[in-house]
């Protein structure tokens, strides 16, 4: 550590975590820059007092990276507004990562807390959490949940009569419940903190302090609160009535049982008890894949099962389509806040929005932020696994348990993001790098010995570039012609999805044949002037050949995309469309008879061929779109 650098008060991490909440909070609710300079006001004190902004983590480069690729999910969106302000959550985010990493002691960590009675990020985590049941409880309109489990309901209208009323909007309890689920294990943390303060409270008052109370009775009054912030995040959870996050909250406690079994089995040798964790995980995978097969309806049955709605079938076809998305903004992806009209004109081919999200946080991230987003996340949590497995623990209990409060809290997420995308797609996304703060800290000896690791931590990421510099030069074809098409398709959506709207549009195929496309379509023919399989080019081009008129042209760039993507549903609609259009009657036919008509798409074709005069056509689509349902 540099001989300049002063220890920094203890009164900093109090005014950084403040500052940074509430700049967080400024963003949930406008999308302005000016709370960057309430976020940015304890990095300058902290500049000026110690000669650094903040501690230095190993999240350092990754979070700069994520930041980069959410500035390019602006740059890239058909809605610059919406993406500005979703990329200001992203900033808030990044800032609440590094007031809970700043709000680690320097010196002992054992006994400042001890002394506080408590960790001061987990206590900020706790109440935030009771914040957030409380809000719930007393703003969720709970007739309208009427339709989602009944004793829950009628409690939460008990509730809500002998409670005050607030005012505000009413909040998504799945995304509440998603919250909630991951402050849990940080309230069951404090109250176990609160219990050893309790513990090791000196019983005898200080001499010459009358006026002071006794230490172990603030102690248990620290208990007494952290009890009472457990259970009101836990009957909040419970009332949100979000299965997706208790789904996540049991699977989270099951790994960590798995986990301290294995520890038990492994004789004190994390390489053995990493070998019986794997073992036992790869056992539990392969008996879900045998009920899987032997059963295929099993584990949607069971999730039926759950109290509440199902939509495990819509969730898991919503899972399919979105792939399309990533295939066709792999490197980019399509913009911040820009999943609902996207996901509509270029995979569900209807003209308004139908589903806000994906429901899963991976597919999310790949389809707004684009696959170099999605790899960075994954290397983060990567990274905390990394640090929590391998690295030595600290000795001090206080800290190794907040490291495992952490790792339960990152498994909710992680098990949650495979269901539902609580946090990633909405203003929670404040939350969404909370657990990896508390792997955040580097130690003065931890930064010493990475600077003197420093030359061999560089070859990794070296190398990695070799190899792919290697790779781009042997398919160095193919991936340029995904540059040009990934370039393409933000052109198009960029050209036809700011300009649309409904009803002053009546669909998009008015769009397209009033604005100029010339340089999306330049970018399509371009990528397959370099891959003629390319699919997401072929299709493209095929739905923009079929909204101008090109019905024979629309048709061999459909036939292609079909050859490369069997399995798109949206690629099976457009070709169906065009053998229909070109007169092939019987094959229009037979591949729209596997196309879902729930939402009404095919009936939108019907009108749209009318609409434009060409009744022939019109009524061919009619017959084929008139056939019984799947």
């Amino acid at each position: 550590m540099s001989a300049h650098r002063r220890a920094e008060p203890g009164w900093l991490p109090y005014l950084d975590l403040a500052c940074a909440f509430s700049a967080a909070g400024l963003w949930y609710v406008s999308s302005r820059w000016q709370p960057l300079v309430l976020a940015l006001a304890p990095w300058a004190i902290r500049l000026a007092l110690t000669g650094r902004p903040t501690r230095r983590t190993p999240f350092d480069l990754p979070l700069a990276l994520f930041l980069l690729t959410a500035a390019l999910g602006i740059w890239v969106a058909f809605d610059r507004q919406a993406a500005w302000a979703r990329f200001w959550l992203f900033v808030g985010a990044v800032f609440v990562f590094y007031a809970l990493a700043n709000a680690e002691p320097a010196g002992n960590p054992a006994e400042e807390q001890a002394r506080r009675g408590g960790s001061l990020r987990v206590w900020f985590l706790t109440l935030s959490g009771v914040g957030a049941a409380v809000v719930f409880v007393l703003t969720n309109d709970w007739q309208a949940s009427a339709s989602k489990i009944g004793l829950l309901t009628r409690l939460g209208l008990a509730l809500q009569a002998a409670l005050p009323r607030l005012p505000g909007p009413d909040a998504n309890p799945n995304i509440v419940g998603g919250i909630l689920a991951m402050l849990l294990p940080f309230a069951a943390l404090a109250a176990v903190q609160a219990g050893r303060g309790l513990l090791g409270a000196p019983r005898p008052r200080p001499a010459r302090a009358w006026l002071v109370p006794r230490p172990a009775f603030c102690a248990g009054l620290a208990l007494g609160l952290a009890l009472v912030s457990l259970a009101v995040v836990t009957v909040g959870l419970v009332f949100t009535a979000s299965r997706g996050a208790w789904v996540a909250l049991l699977g989270a406690l099951a790994l960590a049982a798995l986990w301290l079994l294995a520890d038990r089995f492994s004789r004190g040798s994390r390489t053995r008890q990493g070998y019986i964790l794997a073992a036992w995980l790869g056992l539990a995978l392969l008996v879900v894949l045998a009920v899987a097969i032997a059963r295929p309806g099993a584990i949607a049955a069971l999730l039926n099962a759950l109290p509440g709605p199902s939509a495990v079938g819509a969730r898991t076809e919503l899972w399919r389509n979105g792939l399309t998305l990533v295939s066709d903004y792999p490197l980019s992806g399509l913009g911040l806040d820009g999943f609902m009209m996207a996901y509509s004109t270029y995979v569900m081919l209807l003209h308004v929005g139908f589903a806000s999200h994906a429901h899963n946080l991976y597919l999310d991230l790949a389809i707004e932020q684009g696959l170099p987003a999605l790899c960075l996340f994954l290397s983060m949590c990567a990274l905390f696994w990394r640090r929590f497995w391998r690295d030595p623990l600290p000795s001090e209990a206080q800290q190794s348990s907040q490291m495992g409060a952490a790792a339960l809290s990152l498994c909710v997420i992680l098990l949650h993001g495979l269901i539902d995308d609580p946090l990633y797609k909405s203003r929670a996304v404040l939350f969404l790098f909370v657990p990896l703060a508390f792997a955040g800290r580097l130690s003065p000896q931890q930064e010493t010995e990475r600077q003197g690791r420093s030359r061999r931590a560089y070859l990794a990421p070296l190398l990695c570039a070799l190899i792919l510099l290697a790779l781009a030069l042997v398919w160095r074809a193919p991936l340029l012609s995904r540059v040009a098409s990934n370039l393409g398709t933000v052109q198009q959506s960029q050209v036809e999805l700011a300009e649309y709207t409904w009803p002053q549009w009546p669909i998009q195929d008015e769009v397209r044949r009033h604005k100029d496309l010339g340089p999306a379509v330049a970018r399509f023919r371009l990528a397959l002037g370099l891959d003629a399989g390319n699919a997401t080019a072929n299709r493209r081009l095929g739905q923009i050949e079929l909204s101008l008129g090109r019905y024979e042209a629309a048709l061999q760039h459909l036939q292609v995309a079909y050859t490369a993507e069997p399995w798109n549903r949206t690629t099976q609609q457009l070709l169906g469309e065009a053998y229909l259009a070109n007169g092939r009657l019987e094959e229009g036919r037979a591949l729209w008879a596997g196309v879902s008509n729930e939402q009404a798409q095919l009936d939108i074709r019907v009108w749209w061929y009318g609409h434009i005069g060409e009744k022939e056509r019109a009524a061919w689509m009619r017959q084929a779109a008139a056939r019984p349902p799947r």
